[in-house]
């Protein structure tokens, strides 16, 4: 439940993802991320987790499709994926899109701990190469 419908924190102009781990015996909500004191956070909207995933790859293509792509998923996203029944779609795009990785828990931004990402590293072809 709390995969799809995640919090987030604002810090300038950038919204991070605040994600909850689970609700303890008090009442209380417990994050896997550090939630300072005066933090306002904010329900964010929710998207397709597949279409998104799909426009955001598909985007890179635009001048020559990567030959690789190795990627870091957070398992949040995964749990996401599998609980909006996506994960079958989600495996397909990354596929498709030549992406091999391993799930994470986040990334680490700074000093800032940061959850349901997916961060990668794409490599094209040389220019100049025509095979």
């Amino acid at each position: 439940m709390f995969a799809a419908h995640p919090v987030v924190v604002r810090l300038g102009d950038v919204h991070h993802v605040r994600a909850i781990q689970r609700v303890n015996d008090a009442g209380e909500l417990v994050f896997f991320s550090a939630i300072n004191e005066g933090m306002v956070l904010t329900l964010a909207d929710h998207a397709d987790i597949a279409e998104h995933l799909e426009d955001r790859l598909g985007a890179m293509q635009e001048d020559g499709a990567p030959v690789e792509i190795l990627a870091c998923d957070c398992i949040l996203r995964r749990i996401e994926a599998e609980q909006s029944q996506k994960a079958r779609a989600i495996s397909e795009i990354l596929r498709r899109h030549n992406v091999t990785g391993f799930s994470t828990y986040g990334e680490q931004i700074g000093a800032l701990h940061v959850n349901q990402t997916l961060t990668g590293v794409a490599f094209f072809r040389p220019e100049d190469d025509t095979n």
